[in-house]
């Protein structure tokens, strides 16, 4: 699956070129306000953020601030896109915790650069050894597998399957909150046309049975999806 990225630019033209030269390379959502892209974040998770700064309803430097606020994209590379050329603009941004300003207009070659050289840094400094915890499941990102751990530090792996890991890693990535079928298909199988709702419902199915008692902390939503419960095993589980 393609990195998963987050344009938030209210100008058609310029969307229209960040669009050709990432596109291809990319999976690229695009959002022209600041609260479309609050509620594609509520929604989706993403590798990178590209925002312009000045935006028909607030700006990117608070995007920045909530987007670096949010647990799940905290490490996450950050990009500025913008007219804005003087240097007070620049230092603002970084000092928000960007990774990256460029100036618009853009040539489309480097900047698609600029974004493989943030992407490949993050899963070199991410992933390596880095593990994720959430409701008594620990998730090695770097070695794509996931573990429980009983009272006295002795752990039992789980073999999952590529994709089992990614549908779990999502669910853990959103604890307490209700995904639809919806959400998961397009955040897990991306943009296949062939999967169905059900295969969410199988894969689930199959992720319980490898976590054994463990697999309690995926509730079932009747008539919506699912949910991760922070808390593990102890919340009450259908």
């Amino acid at each position: 699956m393609s990195a998963k990225l987050l344009l938030v630019e209210d100008e058609k033209p310029h969307q229209l070129i960040i669009q050709k030269a990432l596109g291809k390379f990319y999976d690229l959502t695009v959002a022209a306000s600041v609260e479309e892209a609050l509620q594609k974040l509520e929604a989706e998770t993403y590798d990178l953020f590209i925002l312009d700064i000045m935006l028909p309803d607030g700006d990117g430097y608070d995007l920045c601030t909530k987007i670096k606020m949010d647990d799940r994209f905290e490490h996450h590379p950050v990009m500025f896109l913008s007219s804005k050329e003087d240097v007070n603009a620049k230092v603002l941004g970084f000092s928000l915790g960007a990774d990256d300003y460029v100036v618009k207009p853009c040539e489309p070659m480097e900047l698609k650069a600029r974004v493989d050289s943030k992407l490949k840094r993050q899963i070199a400094i991410g992933r390596a050894g880095e593990i994720y915890q959430k409701g008594g499941i620990y998730f090695e990102l770097d070695r794509q597998s996931i573990y429980t751990q009983n009272g006295d530090g002795e752990k039992s792996w789980v073999e999952l399957t590529p994709l089992e890991f990614k549908l779990m890693y999502y669910l853990a990535k959103h604890p307490d909150q209700v995904m639809s079928r919806g959400q998961i298909l397009s955040s897990v199988w991306g943009n296949t046309t062939n999967v169905l709702d059900r295969s969410v419902d199988t894969y689930v199915a199959a992720v319980r049975k490898k976590l054994g008692p463990h697999g309690k902390v995926i509730k079932s939503v009747h008539g919506v999806g699912y949910k991760f419960l922070s808390a593990g095993v102890q919340a009450k589980a259908s």
